[in-house]
């Protein structure tokens, strides 16, 4: 019985779990934009740059949009919720 973590080769070495952030275990068309998705590039903002401007709001503008993107089953929402506040 295989394990969806480790397979056992005929050869009798362990397969690893391919790492999604390895370039090497990525398909070859995905290979070039793979510095797109590292981790540690996401732990921070970006640098300022000429486009950046600011959105001056109104004392109009609503503190709150009762919007949602999709419905959400009460679960999901507090799957969401506890994801949010970590």
């Amino acid at each position: 019985m295989e394990t969806t973590d480790n397979k056992e080769q005929d050869n009798g070495e362990i397969e690893k779990e391919l790492d999604k952030t390895n370039p090497k275990d990525l398909p070859e068309y995905i290979r070039p934009f793979t510095h797109l998705f590292n981790k540690k590039k996401f732990e921070k903002l970006p640098e300022r740059c000429e486009w950046n401007h600011k959105i001056n709001m109104t004392d109009e503008v609503p503190k709150e949009l009762n919007a949602k993107a999709y419905a959400m089953t009460l679960k999901e929402k507090e799957a969401l919720n506890q994801w949010l506040d970590e």
